[in-house]
């Protein structure tokens, strides 16, 4: 098990983070950032393997979609004993970035604000999926196997408005090589190179989640204001 990744049974630390995501590639992803944006949260991630089914729910779906997911985490708040600090629910846009994002994130974001008892809800639109986001880690890419390269074209570019992503990971820069569960360790090398930090290009769902990386811990953390990393501009 990655030494980052993975879930711990119960949390060390209280209050609690807890993630959901659309499987547990893409939490133990959100476990290597936050844990680096947020040194804090080590010892209070906790996680729900139900995956979310949000972005494409008509109003009235989606206010029940939330609440139930709400009630699982509420429920395990309730096991773990512990007040909730922050929510972050995970889905992939399955699109390019466009102006559908910020509608659909808004739209989200406020139905699980409205489900919530507790804490703060941060809804995390990956555009187009996880793997637009490892595109702005080129060097991180390389560490992880020598022979895996970002081609020019992509390096310094907004990687939400690459057309499949994961394709792109698997022809033009590991030959076939790249499989989803590669995703947290190759962000685990970025943490380790300082990466996570200042990626190369730009990502709109990769800034918006840092935000409310920082915003949580800076404002339902004890001590995270003065760990928390820089707000990106």
């Amino acid at each position: 098990m990655s030494r980052r990744g993975g879930t711990r049974v119960k949390a060390t630390r209280k209050p609690i983070v807890v993630l959901a995501g659309e499987d547990r590639n893409d939490r133990r992803s959100m476990r290597v950032l936050l844990e680096q944006w947020c040194p804090d949260m080590r010892g209070r991630i906790v996680e729900i393997n139900d995956k979310p089914t949000l972005h494409a729910a008509s109003s009235g779906t989606l206010a029940a979609r939330a609440e139930t997911l709400a009630s699982k985490i509420r429920a395990r708040a309730v096991l773990e004993e512990a007040e909730v600090a922050c929510v972050f629910v995970h889905e992939d846009l399955d699109g390019v970035d466009s102006d559908r994002h910020p509608v659909i994130q808004e739209r989200v974001e406020k139905a699980l604000a409205a489900a919530m008892r507790t804490g703060t809800a941060h809804y995390v639109l990956a555009v187009a999926e996880i793997e637009a986001w490892l595109l702005l880690f080129p060097e991180a890419l390389s560490a992880f196997a020598a022979s895996w390269s970002v081609p020019a074209k992509f390096r310094g570019k907004d990687t939400g408005r690459v057309v499949d992503p994961k394709k792109v990971l698997k022809t033009e820069v590991s030959a076939g090589r790249y499989r989803e569960s590669d995703a947290p360790l190759i962000l685990e090398k970025a943490a380790d190179l300082g990466l996570v930090v200042r990626p190369v290009g730009h990502n709109r769902s990769y800034a918006l989640f840092r935000s409310g990386a920082v915003e949580c811990c800076a404002n339902h953390l004890a001590g995270g204001a003065a760990k928390a990393r820089r707000r990106p501009s």
